[in-house]
């Protein structure tokens, strides 16, 4: 039986009510205006704030997450969404609904369409050393990873839903962003960016976590790289 469904977005959540009851508004109208077949279906890990049933009474379907980490929620998610289409976005508001227009347009271009900070007309406002960084590992792992992509730990993202029934996913936290990338391009599919303007949650970061999470990240890089190497 065809799917009827066009488009499952999938936002995880944790302790999010404050920002859910904004997000999932925003989201019905920009995509309410593009097709009238979707989904907004929130992965929630555990949250303790009302955050599912703020986003039950907004209409959205509630998954609860099984898997571990941030990678267990897409993978929750992506076995759960009907559309033929998945977006995922994140529910802190840093991935500002008006952007899926342009996403949902390059549709066909690509099988993947990232929402992008570092190609022209995108942008990251973040602290300068937060954003130093992240420029500096995405073009690390786009080097050493070979894959023609400036913004490989962007999390807004549109998905052909096939090609994620073509692989399996292993990662657990946010190297699965990496992950499904590598697999996807291995097997032949195009991947695509549209610009758009990230604004954190957060005023910024201490050094001290900042350090942290480089180095969770050059771990990834590692492991990312092995699977690169991998893959005939």
């Amino acid at each position: 039986m065809e799917n009827k469904i066009d488009l499952t977005v999938l936002i995880p959540t944790l302790n999010e009510k404050d920002n859910i009851i904004h997000l999932i508004p925003k989201v019905r109208t920009i995509i309410s205006a593009l097709m009238n077949n979707y989904e907004i279906v929130v992965i929630d890990g555990g949250s303790e704030d009302g955050t599912i049933e703020a986003a039950t009474s907004l209409g959205a379907k509630i998954v609860i997450q099984r898997l571990e980490g941030y990678g267990g929620a897409l993978k929750d998610g992506f076995e759960y969404a009907k559309g033929r289409y998945i977006l995922t976005l994140d529910a802190d508001l840093s991935h500002d609904p008006k952007f899926i227009k342009s996403m949902w347009e390059k549709r066909h271009d690509a099988k993947i369409v990232i929402g992008s900070r570092y190609i022209p007309g995108g942008a990251a406002r973040m602290p300068a050393t937060r954003k130093i960084l992240s420029i500096i590992l995405n073009v690390c792992f786009s080097k050493i990873l070979s894959l023609p992509v400036k913004d490989l730990s962007s999390g807004f993202r549109l998905y052909h839903k096939h090609i994620l029934e073509e692989i399996t996913l292993e990662g657990t936290n946010f190297e699965i962003l990496e992950e499904v990338l590598i697999k996807c391009y291995a097997l032949g599919h195009k991947i695509s960016e549209v610009p758009f303007t990230y604004i954190p949650r957060e005023s910024g970061r201490s050094k001290a976590k900042l350090i942290k999470f480089g180095f969770a990240l050059l771990k990834t890089l590692v492991k990312m790289r092995r699977l690169r190497n991998s893959i005939s």
